[in-house]
């Protein structure tokens, strides 16, 4: 097990996680999402293959249309 932060919570997840399966673990709806891990965005083609590694940091953003 290895520790994240997503979102400011400290989670427990299994080693050599893709970002992807991290998502669907966590049952969050990725339609018109974004992520940033360590304050870079990962492309959603690479959400599949980037691995999670100890101590990253994952925000999940979520567009908000406004005016």
């Amino acid at each position: 097990m290895i520790q994240v932060t997503v979102n400011n919570i400290l989670r427990q997840i299994e080693t050599d996680s893709a970002l992807e399966q991290l998502i669907k673990e966590l049952d969050i709806d990725t339609h018109g999402c974004a992520i940033a891990v360590n304050d870079q965005i990962v492309p959603r083609t690479e959400w599949s293959t980037f691995v999670v590694k100890n101590d990253m940091s994952i925000n999940i953003f979520q567009a908000i249309a406004g005016g």
